[in-house]
């Protein structure tokens, strides 16, 4: 079997076929890949100075099915490329960085928002609100997205334990993990070590596990009960954090929604104790 043509292959072949205006395109999208992988129809045709059914044109000149087919095979041929922060930062895009970062910000969340439906949160969101147990949130240490988590369901609910330090502490702490607790496990590729033996010791436990990751191939859902996937890009160097919260802040907004007297007594209660104490100005 021939491999898939690249897109610049694709270009290369369209050849001729191309009008001035859609050569402006091909030289946009082959020059900063991450604008054609994660920026809108609209975003591209005001960069090179077009209409929205020109960028669809193209998309269709190269052989795809529109812009949303030509979308997804520039995300996945980025990803081969940039895998890693030392591949990343080796590549030296042109033009505006600020742009790429905002386009590429901004389509990250809206394809998070396009890929998990709202059915799919509700999903994640069940086995948090039937558990009389605990929830164990298993990330990587420095994962914005399980830091949202932790801090928004701590405020709903009682017995959210976020796990992290050494595999000492770690160790100690899922001392007291027990079957009917709820795992909530949030990865992406190159995916930690200890976040998947941590979350395949809670599900040995009898846990539910669910699993925010980037798809099918994550290790992580081997063990997962409930999982959803994600598109990551990278913002410079690193892994955006931004679909990933963007996600875990739906999860608490409906876990609030469904619990609306404990959620509301919760709140009034730490709002009392950070008024006695004087931590916000506005007391």
């Amino acid at each position: 079997m021939s491999r898939p043509l690249t897109l610049a292959e694709r270009v290369a072949e369209a050849g001729e076929r191309l009008t001035p205006i859609e050569r402006r395109v091909a030289a946009l999208v082959l020059d900063d890949s991450t604008v054609l992988a994660f920026g809108t129809v609209a975003e591209i045709a005001e960069r090179v100075d077009a209409s929205g059914p020109t960028i669809v044109r193209f998309a269709t000149k190269l052989g795809f099915d529109g812009y949303g087919a030509l979308q997804q095979e520039a995300r996945r041929s980025l990803s081969e490329q940039l895998k890693r922060p030392t591949d990343r930062i080796r590549h030296r895009p042109t033009g505006d960085v600020w742009q790429q970062a905002r386009s590429t910000a901004i389509g990250a969340v809206d394809a998070a928002f396009e890929r998990i439906t709202p059915d799919a949160i509700e999903r994640l969101a069940e086995p948090i609100l039937a558990t009389t147990g605990r929830i164990w949130i298993v990330a990587s240490e420095n994962s914005a997205a399980a830091q949202v988590l932790a801090g928004g369901l701590r405020l709903l609910r009682p017995g959210v334990h976020y796990l992290t330090g050494s595999t000492a502490a770690i160790a100690a702490d899922l001392t007291e993990a027990e079957a009917g607790d709820v795992v909530v496990a949030i990865d992406f590729f190159r995916y930690e070590r200890a976040v998947v033996r941590t979350t395949e010791t809670l599900a040995g436990l009898g846990a539910t596990v669910l699993v925010i990751t980037d798809g099918a191939f994550s290790p992580l859902t081997a063990a997962a009960d409930v999982w959803c996937a994600i598109d990551v890009p990278a913002i410079g160097p690193f892994d955006s954090a931004l679909p990933a919260v963007a996600v875990v802040e739906a999860l608490v907004a409906e876990v609030a929604h469904r619990l609306p007297s404990q959620a509301t007594e919760r709140i009034d209660r730490a709002e009392a104790l950070s008024s006695a104490e004087g931590i916000f100005h506005d007391d």
